[in-house]
This record gives C-alpha cells, structure tokens and sequence, in this order.
C-alpha cells in the first residue's frame, strides 16, 4: 500500500516527540513492504503564500514540505485549528501521490482541514494522537493559570480557562459558567462593549465566541476521521469525553524500534545513584520540583542529578532553574543531547525522571528510558500511569506533592535492591506491530473494500 503521513517539521536533527515517532512508524511501514511519502511543514516563509517544495527524508523517501509565512497566518487559523489554504494544498499533494489511506500524527499547523482535505479525494484518515490539539484549544489540557484542565472542552469552560490567569477573570468565568450556553452565546454574538453593563464581561464573551466558532468549525471534521489510535487508556476518556465516538476511538499503545541501541547498550556501573531528566524547560514538565526535592534530601548519600534541555522561551522559569541547579555541585546541567547519545545517556543513568504537572500524553522519552531498563520516578497522571506501573517499572507519586517525591527519591537511595528491581519491568510493543494493527484497521476503510462484510 500506499501511505501519506502528515506530521510537523520533519527535518533533521528529529528531536521533537512527533517526528521522532513518524520517522519511526514510517521505517516500520517500510519494513512491512508498504511505499510511505510525508507532508510536513516549514514555518520559515516569506509573504502571505502557501508554497509546497519537494525535499526527501534522511533515508530518501519524498517529503512534499509545504512553507509558509506563521506570522501571516489568520489568528482564526490557530483558534479553529482550520485552514482553508493548508487545506487547499493539501488536497493538490494527495490528488498527485493518490496514497491508499493518510495518517495525520499531528494537526497543529497543517490543521483538521487535511481530514477535509483527504475525504474530498475519498481517500481514508487515521489519526495518531501525539498530543491534545483536536479536543483542547490550548492543544496541552492547561488552563491559562497552569492548573490542568479537569472538565473538557465547550464554550463556557474553555472561555474562562483563557481569562482565569487574573483574579477578575477567574471570578466572571465562575459567574458566566452558571449561565446556560444559548445565553452566553447570544451575548458573544452580540459584542458588548464599555460603557454597556456587560462590557465588563467583553474578555470572557470574547473567548465564548471564538470557542462557539471553533466547535462549529472541528465537531464535523472530527466526526469526519475513520479511526482514532490513541496511546493510553487516559487519552482514550479524553477523546471519548470531548467528540470522539467509541466507534473511531481504538487504544494502542506507541512502539519501539527492537534493535535500538537503547535496547542493548549496557548500564555502566556506578558507586551511588544517578537520577537523569530530560525534556522540555517549561513549568508544566515540573523541573523545578524535581530539582526542589533533589536539593532537599535528608540524606543524599552521593546521589546526582543529570539535566538535559535548554531554555525555551520561559526565560525567567530558565534563570530560576540555573539559580537551583547552581547552588547544589551534585546535579550537573548538560544542555541539549543529540539523539544519538541518547543511549548513552541512559547507560549511565538508574533513574528516570518525569515530574510532569500536566496530563501527558504518551512521551516517547518514557518509553525510551523503560526501553533501556531505567525505572521511572513520575507523576501519578494519565499518560504516565497508563505506561507506568508502580513497584513494576518504576515509583509514582502525587502530581506536585515535593514532599512525596523527596520521599520516593530517599527510598531509591536507600534500597538498591529495589532500583535493581524495577529495572526488569516488562517489555514494549515494537514499531512494526504497532504499523500492522493500523494497515490491518484502515484497509476496512478502503473505498474496495466497501459493502464487503
């Protein structure tokens, strides 16, 4: 067969979780014998006007980049995630490459018009679900003053999420909630302004409108798409409980490539204990709770803490972060890693952690450190819980509670035998099963394979 995979920038040094994972399941569909070509995106262009360039992957297969000007894009395009013109230009790419089914691994700048897209041409839609884009304005299940978002989305909820980082706003949010929908929406369409008695509500009847205008636009499109693969059972309830039905929505769980050398690269022996964490430095990774716990131990015994990142665009979450590591010689600041280190990253870690604050989705970080036999320390949330097992393959613990993580990273200390342990904890689906089960699901989907039982 062939298979179009729609992803987000695609170019190399892959760093970012959903091109690592399309690079990924492209190989595995590769290997099976299937043709595979990209869409991808390229932010970095000039004037209003939607180009595609051909380009190829790093192992050769064709790479239709469309670029663009991100700064010239409508406001309404990143609200709505719907753009008629990356639409337009993608319905030309697979008219010309006439794939059997598309698989879309990420919607952020391509936007569910591809779904529109692809069906206009009757060709099949699969949907990976590498983050929350298609059922949370914010694409991350946070609210505007980082507390993680715990109702779902719809007009009213999601207009006081985008007010709630002031009082004010949190309180007209609590007020207009109360209120039925079809009042609210008639008050947004209304556009109230100073000095009508409601214009103090302008903010909050601002995102209701944009929030009606979004729903009208995706809750088609999103019925539109044949199948929905998504990694946990906790994105799963997300994507049911927020317009997805039981009958697009099939839970399976990311793959792992078998011969990787995260697979086979032995731990290198050490006198104490090393935790390691690497992602992104942004408040909802929960770094700066990691480092709190880490420099408060009541008896370290040795123990280090290896950071890998680099700021990004939090410049004053950065600096306070500099400001603890800094004061503690035992954790040590290694900047960013290529991913071919990665293994040896690992080797030379025993603890993996993710102190994450917001619902993750499935992060291919934590499936590389189980990969290599590192057990993890993280957040009792959805997307880690649903990979996690406590006692199995690693410790949770409640999201933000400092205190139980210090306590949890003490016991590590403490009880080798246990990291020694939880280091034999179960094995991961690889790529090519994971690629299977998706060919084997969407062939039902073929316009051939129409009426046939």
């Amino acid at each position: 067969m062939k298979i179009a995979l729609l992803t987000h920038k695609l170019k190399p040094p892959l760093i970012g979780g959903v091109d690592v994972y399309t690079d990924r399941l492209g190989r595995g569909l590769q290997r099976l014998g299937h043709e595979v070509i990209y869409l991808a995106f390229d932010a970095s262009g000039e004037g209003a006007d939607i180009a595609v360039v051909p380009d190829q992957h790093v192992d050769g297969t064709a790479v239709h980049r469309i670029i663009f000007n991100f700064n010239a894009l409508p406001k309404e395009t990143l609200d709505t995630v719907y753009n008629p013109e990356m639409g337009r230009v993608t319905r030309q790419i697979l008219a010309q490459e006439t794939p059997d089914f598309v698989i879309v691994l990420n919607f952020y700048m391509l936007t569910l018009a591809v779904v529109e897209a692809a069906k206009a041409l009757h060709i099949p839609v699969a949907h990976v679900a590498t983050d929350f884009i298609p059922v949370c304005r914010w694409g991350t299940f946070m609210q505007g003053n980082r507390q993680t978002c715990e109702v779902g989305e719809s007009i009213q909820t999601c207009a006081s999420c985008f007010i709630s980082h002031r009082p004010l706003g949190r309180l007209m949010g609590a007020v207009m909630g109360k209120l039925p929908e079809a009042t609210v929406v008639n008050w947004a369409e209304q556009g109230y302004r100073l000095p009508h008695p409601l214009g103090m509500t302008r903010p909050f009847l601002n995102h209701a409108a944009i929030m009606k205008k979004r729903l009208d636009r995706i809750r088609p499109l999103r019925q539109q798409i044949d199948l929905v693969l998504v990694p946990t059972h906790f994105t799963e309830k997300t994507f049911l409980e927020n317009g997805f039905s039981p009958e697009q929505v099939h839970f399976l769980p990311f793959g792992v490539e078998a011969n990787s050398p995260l697979a086979t690269t032995p731990k290198i022996k050490s006198d104490h204990l090393r935790f390691m964490f690497l992602g992104r430095f942004q408040p909802y990774k929960g770094l700066h709770l990691a480092l709190t716990a880490f420099n408060s131990l009541p008896n370290p015994n040795g123990a280090t803490l290896t950071v890998f990142g680099a700021a990004d665009g939090h410049d004053a979450y950065f600096a306070s972060l500099e400001q603890m590591m800094s004061a503690n010689p035992r954790i040590h600041f290694a900047g960013l890693i290529p991913p071919t280190e990665l293994a040896r990253a690992f080797a030379e870690a025993d603890i993996f952690l993710l102190p994450s604050t917001w619902h993750e989705n499935s992060p291919l970080i934590l499936l590389d450190a189980l990969q290599s036999k590192t057990p993890v320390l993280g957040s009792d949330i959805g997307g880690v819980s649903g990979i996690v097992t406590h006692e199995r393959n690693g410790l949770l613990y409640p999201r933000e509670d400092v205190a139980a993580l210090r306590q949890a990273m003490q016991r590590l200390i403490d009880q080798p035998d246990l990291v020694a342990r939880l280091q034999a904890g179960g094995n991961l689906p690889s790529i090519e099963s994971y690629a299977q089960t998706i060919v084997a699901k969407m062939t039902a989907f073929l316009p051939s394979q129409a009426g046939v039982a």
